[in-house]
């Protein structure tokens, strides 16, 4: 048996080496705590499963439209305007008189030993 050449060697064994696989991205998002995701998606499915099990329909808008009769209207308007006189109050009475002595000064005062 005769040896292989150096060269020759090197080129066999470069191209007979497998390229490390990268892992999927979804396994490198996932890869710090596997579990806890597992465990969350678990919990997502319980939680669709349930509201589709309940037969809910879909809840009603903000802007479905509903129907007051006049007294309601009325009602409602009386305790608008009474949470406004709570909330922001008139005032009637005069403000009190500012005291016109300057608070900042310190009296002086000497003692005698």
């Amino acid at each position: 048996m005769r040896e292989v050449p150096g060269e020759w060697r090197a080129r066999i064994l470069n191209s007979a080496q497998v390229a490390p696989a990268s892992p999927a991205w979804w396994r490198v998002w996932l890869w710090p705590c596997p579990k806890a995701w597992a465990g969350l998606g678990v919990a997502w499915l319980l939680i669709l499963g349930m509201n589709l099990a309940a037969g809910k329909g879909p809840t009603p808008s903000a802007s479905a439209t509903v129907a007051f009769s006049r007294q309601e209207l009325a009602d409602l308007r009386r305790q608008q305007t009474m949470l406004a006189e709570i909330i922001f109050p008139v005032e009637t009475a005069e403000p009190p008189k500012l005291n016109p002595s300057p608070r900042s000064e310190m009296r002086r005062t000497e003692v005698v030993v």
